[in-house]
């Protein structure tokens, strides 16, 4: 009964341990997703509505299983089967919705530039009569230190009777000197990067997660096995009840 006993605590306090890490790993996700809200809204003309809804759903998975975490840590502290095999099946449930987040995120990965090409050709063209389109098109142009799509002669292409625009222009030493590359290239490293950060991210986390369910289905079973064993034996595993007197009858002389 006592090695039973040691190998459940061992058992318990890994699982605490690997729970606390699982606690820790997921307030790095939430804070990453937004972060990476915070870069994807800065582009948004060039981005897709789902590129955005990833990170929603990276912080929304986060914070839901923080909030089961501490679940898991209850029922393992108190020892409480129903709440331990609860967390494990919970965890689970969102394990699959994690899956489901990785493989869109590689799905999203390898249609980045297609994307950027598309969304690119719709703002240029509306640079001049968009002040949303044409703000968000100099922003990236003077953050990325790029001019045009594929090259500065893109703005020939679509506006033959104007100039360049000044953030196009690297210098103005006898006029405007462009930045030689476009910004596609340096758009797509840039948000392909973050894209394929949330999925081996996710992916890695997922792998993390399927050792704590594992180890919590453990623990689980190797209760429920003592306490039957506790009841077979006639001890109570609950809380210790205070003994029964000796004496019930006063003694007689």
């Amino acid at each position: 009964m006592r090695s039973a006993r040691r190998a459940l605590n061992m058992i318990k306090y890994l699982i605490l341990m690997l729970t606390f890490m699982c606690v820790v790993i997921e307030i790095i996700q939430i804070v990453v997703g937004a972060v990476l809200h915070r870069l994807f809204a800065t582009y948004t003309v060039f981005i897709d509505n789902d590129f955005v809804r990833a990170t929603h759903f990276l912080i929304a998975v986060g914070i839901v299983l923080v909030f089961l975490s501490i679940f898991g840590f209850a029922g393992i502290i108190f020892e409480n089967v129903i709440m331990i095999f609860l967390y494990a099946g919970m965890f689970g449930l969102v394990v699959i919705l994690e899956i489901v987040l990785a493989s869109a995120a590689f799905s999203m990965y390898h249609r980045v530039d297609n994307m950027l090409t598309r969304r690119m050709n719709m703002v240029i063209q509306r640079f001049y009569t968009d002040s949303f389109m044409r703000a968000s098109f100099n922003h990236m142009q003077n953050e990325m230190n790029c001019c045009g799509i594929q090259s500065y002669a893109d703005w020939a292409n679509f506006h033959p009777d104007r100039d360049l625009p000044n953030s196009c222009c690297r210098m103005f030493d006898d006029g405007c000197m462009p930045h030689e590359r476009g910004c596609h290239a340096p758009m797509s490293d840039f948000i392909g990067s973050r894209i394929h950060m949330i999925a081996t991210g996710t992916v890695i986390i997922i792998v993390f997660q399927v050792v704590c369910i594992i180890t919590a289905i453990i623990m689980g079973a190797r209760l429920s096995k003592y306490k039957q064993q506790l009841r077979a034996a006639g001890m109570s595993s609950g809380p210790v009840t205070a003994p029964e007197p000796i004496m019930t009858e006063k003694p007689k002389y």
